[in-house]
């Protein structure tokens, strides 16, 4: 955790690095219990990067220090989401305020019972995360004591032009706004006008015990459970199947790599409302044999570390929760340089990056790592060293715990 410019990678890292490790020792001896409210625009049972992030924030954050509340604005209208059973958070009071238009009148009834859950809670932190969230948090009336915090999760690809430049006023309201990448705080401050001095860099992080390599009799099995043969290379993508995740692009990069190496394999681990547009074009470029369309699987787990190298084609990224997965559990990775991604993939040490939109560039690499074992092994091994050094679900949540206490007047 920093407050500072999104200027220099490596300095934000190294403060970062060493703020973790102050923070289990601030959690163990501060016995102040705050009061947290967490708004979202969707339910914490999709099976999305935002929504697990939650989940591990909510399950983790020491409950003797503090008492949550989850406001969930989803409407329901997410027929191709996968769903979680989040039993981890049954400690956190959940409220439901479906919010269809923001602007509209459950925007505004929302509105109005934030206010009344804030006049009967006394929260000492607001949390907002996704548009509809941030609004309603930058509209909420202000109390001494009380910290209104923005967690932007992505590049803010879904923000009109003129939802952007009211937030260029609004971004005032909140006392610190939190990004899991610099390329996220660069954009705020180039299309927002966010003040630096509000920017707080978080990275996201993962269990690299859940997460982790495979090895031997339990890998085997792994990949014969999906069907991979023991010489076959295979790739996998894990993404909602979601215009800006460009599985197009995966699909038809995917085709010029399996001219070269007749044993690839492409398993794509996901669903979403171009599924079905995904798998008929990987029949008319003739690799429907090839590719293997998984859907949503709650044991994501158990199929990465069956895999030789993870890919990513995504036209924008914030900060990829799936390639903190597969690169915890060795995998070398090939994904575009956009967003975060040029943060977690050190080009030619962990993985290889190729401009967005280029399936020619993207297959180029994806048939280098295919034809090569020995650069898949070391680059999947410094990628799994890379995630247990700066990058640990552990890390993440002492960040935010120290975050939230340096913010709050007390601290």
């Amino acid at each position: 955790m920093t407050r500072m410019p999104p200027l220099s990678a490596s300095a934000i890292a190294a403060d970062y690095r060493d703020a973790t490790r102050d923070a289990s020792v601030a959690t163990a001896t501060d016995t102040t219990r705050v009061r947290l409210l967490l708004l979202t625009d969707t339910s914490v049972a999709f099976a999305g990067g935002s929504e697990r992030f939650l989940r591990n924030l909510i399950a983790l954050l020491p409950r003797k220090h503090y008492d949550i509340t989850l406001v969930q604005l989803d409407a329901g209208h997410h027929a191709h989401a996968g769903r979680h059973e989040a039993s981890d958070i049954g400690h956190a009071c959940v409220h439901s305020m479906p919010v269809d238009a923001i602007y509209g009148v459950g925007g505004r009834r929302a509105l109005r019972d934030l206010r009344r859950l804030l006049h009967e809670e006394h929260f000492d932190i607001v949390q907002s995360h996704h548009e509809k969230s941030d609004l309603l948090n930058a509209l909420l009336p202000r109390s001494p004591g009380r910290v209104h915090i923005s967690n932007r999760r992505d590049m803010g690809y879904k923000k009109s032009g003129k939802l952007k430049w009211l937030f260029r006023f609004l971004n005032d309201r909140f006392d610190a706004v939190v990004a899991p990448s610099q390329p996220i705080l660069g954009e705020l401050a180039r299309s927002e006008s966010l003040d630096p001095m509000r920017m707080l860099w978080i990275p996201n992080g993962v269990d690299t015990q859940r997460f982790r390599p495979w090895q031997g009799t339990a890998r085997r099995t792994a990949r014969q459970a999906l069907g991979l043969d023991d010489d076959a290379v295979a790739f996998g993508c894990v993404a909602r199947f979601t215009p800006e995740k460009r599985h197009g692009d995966l699909v038809e990069a995917f085709a010029l790599v399996s001219a070269r190496v007749p044993q690839a394999r492409l398993l794509l681990v996901g669903d979403g409302p171009l599924r079905d547009d995904i798998e008929s074009r990987a029949s008319v470029l003739g690799i429907a044999g090839k590719v293997s369309v998984l859907g949503m699987r709650p044991d994501i787990e158990s199929i990465l570390p069956a895999l030789d190298v993870g890919v990513l084609a995504s036209a924008t990224e914030g900060m990829s929760n799936a390639i903190l997965e597969m690169m915890a559990c060795g995998l070398p990775m090939v994904a575009t340089a956009v967003g975060g991604n040029v943060s977690l993939v050190e080009a030619d040490a962990t993985g290889l990056l190729v401009p967005p939109l280029q399936p020619p560039a993207l297959a180029a690499a994806m048939a280098s790592l295919a034809l090569e074992p020995a650069l898949r092994r070391r680059m999947g091994a410094a990628a799994r060293a890379r995630i247990e050094r700066e990058f640990s679900l552990t890390a993440m949540v002492h960040a935010f715990d120290q975050a939230y206490r340096s913010l709050l007047p007390q601290a």
